[in-house]
């Protein structure tokens, strides 16, 4: 009946909304994250272990999912979603793959300057001053909270970036 343009009565569409399937799948991912953190120690809240705080975001994410699940009664329909910027998605998620692959060989600072300069240079086309000023500000100033105030090891690359 939704492909006829013909709405059931009472005015709503059935079918499977936008919102389930988007609640489902950070469901999934939550349950895999979950599972992959059985390896690591939990720990407790006055000693929490290397397990905790990743258990700790994929229950979070597993609650937020479940409830945008369950609002999704007004969410449009799955199979009517438009997908013109699915393209798009991609790309950004493939370049986010390559930022990854790249981390550990050329270091958190380049590897962050090249995906904000192919984010917002190439992919949103910003002016190259704003581009610029962006990426290499968020890059080094990223790097100093997380490596120097926080003490997180981040991946420094051959050329000590």
């Amino acid at each position: 009946m939704s492909g006829t343009g013909i709405q059931p009565i009472g005015g709503t569409a059935r079918g499977l909304r936008s919102d389930v399937v988007a609640g489902l799948v950070l469901m999934v991912i939550a349950s895999v994250v979950g599972w992959q953190n059985r390896a690591y120690p939990v720990g407790n809240l006055a000693e929490p272990g290397p397990g905790y705080m990743p258990l700790m975001i994929a229950a979070a994410l597993g609650v937020f999912g479940l409830l945008i699940a369950l609002r999704a009664r007004t969410s449009p329909l799955f199979n009517a979603v438009d997908w013109s910027e699915g393209r798009r998605g991609i790309v950004m998620l493939i370049a986010c793959a390559v930022a990854v692959f790249a981390l550990e060989r050329i270091g958190y600072r380049l590897s962050m300057i090249a995906l904000l300069v192919f984010m917002l240079g190439v992919v949103e086309r910003k002016r190259a001053t704003p581009t610029l000023i962006v990426a290499f500000g968020f890059s080094f100033l990223s790097y100093y909270l997380f490596a120097s105030l926080l003490k997180v090891q981040l991946p420094r690359g051959p050329w000590g970036l």
